[in-house]
């Protein structure tokens, strides 16, 4: 599954990596992590990077289903606040 640009942004943001981390992560520029994050063309493969790095950190990318879009899960482990109940 290709993951969207948002997706691999808000996969980033919500495992608190930096561009400049995910930059080294995914073995890219960081100005190619701006871009994607702009939602600029980038190529499948930095697309593929992204997601692999992110997915090495703990997300998990979920494809579309029938109306719903896709999704993210992160390790409930990273979350900040300790007060949420599943």
């Amino acid at each position: 599954m290709i993951v969207p640009n948002e997706m691999l942004y808000a996969a980033r943001v919500a495992l608190g990596i930096s561009r400049p981390d995910l930059a080294k992560l995914s073995g890219l520029a960081e100005r190619t992590i701006l871009r994607l994050e702009s939602n600029d063309r980038v190529t499948v493969r930095t697309l593929q990077r992204v997601q692999a790095a992110l997915e090495a950190r703990g997300a998990e990318f979920m494809a579309s289903e029938g109306n719903k879009g896709p999704g993210i899960r992160i390790p409930l482990s990273l979350l900040s606040r300790d007060d949420l109940r599943f």
